[in-house]
């Protein structure tokens, strides 16, 4: 008995996959015509699509003891708040933290402000100047701002747009916000710079695409400068700090220093010929006092000289393994993926259509009735 259910179950699945085949073959004219409008409306994107060039370095961190680009647990675990002690501690900045600089507002703002070499432009000027300023729109950009793009426009008219919620940040000084024309620059840089770490053989790639090559290879080499910048910035924070307190507190002693050196002098020069206990002792704690400030004076020095050295130490320093190099082929866009990817989504589409058609013809009759 329970072989026969199966049998039939089995049957029904049969015969429902054969109708839902013969309801596609029915329709083949509609899946070849919309595979068809599909492949024109790939072949107008392939087309309209400007070219881009592709620019790369390749890096490798110069992390000590024990730190490296993949595997090192406690750097992962940093990430997520956690603190492993003492299992492969470094004090170095995990390379995992690298994108998450790029991607920060003071790098976007800086790299943005950063000057750069156009086609069509005599002199260099900023990013954000050539984006906001210059370049004009494509064909296929305004197609694409205005169709695709159309209902987030359509609805940002409808939200309205308020320049930090009313609020002046100015006053704050780690706060920071992109205004609109910033916020559009800054996808544009996210959308053509992206960094990848390879774990396998622990190298770091810092790839930049444009329409223009040679901007290409200067994005790519902006990014690493500015990079190897900020990863300084927040290694040798500490030791910059006791460094500046150093120099900020041999400053006032370097004031009492010549002070009392100032008032021992004089002393000696106008009681040169004196011999007395009350000069003699006067001159012995004047000599004292300029002993010690001397002493506090030499030692800040001295601590001063090893801070410094400190710093350079700490300076982090990204090998450059592969130098950036300006593209001379172009790396997009692929126009036969384009048209193939358009024709499939022709071919499918219809065919869903084909087999919802009549579910959804009877469903509207039974509401109507």
């Amino acid at each position: 008995m329970e072989g026969q259910i199966n049998n039939n179950t089995s049957l029904d699945d049969e015969i429902d996959l054969v109708e839902l085949l013969k309801q596609i073959w029915s329709g083949r004219k509609i899946i070849l015509y919309s595979a068809i409008v599909g492949g024109l409306m790939g072949l107008i994107i392939a087309l309209l699509s400007p070219n881009s060039y592709s620019a790369s370095v390749s890096i490798v961190p110069q992390l000590s003891g024990e730190a490296k680009v993949g595997g090192n647990l406690s750097g992962i675990a940093a990430l997520a708040g956690i603190n492993l002690g003492s299992v492969g501690a470094s004090d170095e900045l995990s390379p995992y933290v690298y994108p998450l600089l790029v991607e920060s507002v003071p790098f976007q703002l800086e790299l943005m402000q950063s000057r750069f070499n156009f086609e069509d432009i005599k002199e260099p000027i900023s990013f954000f100047k050539y984006h906001t300023e210059i370049k004009k729109l494509s064909l296929f950009q305004i197609i694409k701002k205005y169709t695709f793009g159309l209902p987030f426009l359509i609805l940002d008219v409808l939200k309205g747009k308020e320049d930090n919620m009313g609020f002046n940040l100015s006053q704050y000084s780690t706060i920071f916000d992109f205004t609109e024309k910033e916020a559009e620059v800054s996808e544009i840089l996210e959308e053509n710079i992206s960094i990848e770490i390879n774990e396998k053989d622990n190298f770091i790639l810092i790839k930049s695409t444009s329409p223009e090559p040679l901007l290409s290879a200067q994005l790519a080499e902006r990014v690493t400068v500015l990079l190897q910048k900020y990863i300084t910035e927040i290694k040798i924070a500490k030791a910059q700090e006791n460094l500046e307190f150093l120099k900020e507190r041999i400053k006032e002693k370097e004031m009492s220093f010549k002070r009392v050196q100032k008032e021992l002098a004089k002393f000696s020069d106008r009681n040169n010929n004196v011999v007395s206990v009350i000069s003699s002792m006067k001159q012995q704690n004047l000599q004292s006092e300029y002993s010690l400030a001397f002493g506090v004076y030499s030692e800040l020095a001295k601590q001063i000289e090893q801070a410094e050295i400190q710093v350079k130490k700490d300076t982090p320093i990204l090998t450059v393994v592969q130098p950036v190099q300006v593209p001379d082929k172009k790396s997009g866009p692929k126009r036969s993926l384009i048209l193939l990817i358009w024709i499939f989504l022709g071919g499918i589409l219809s065919c869903g259509w084909i087999l919802v058609e009549k579910p959804m013809k009877k469903l509207w009759d039974k509401v109507k009735s």
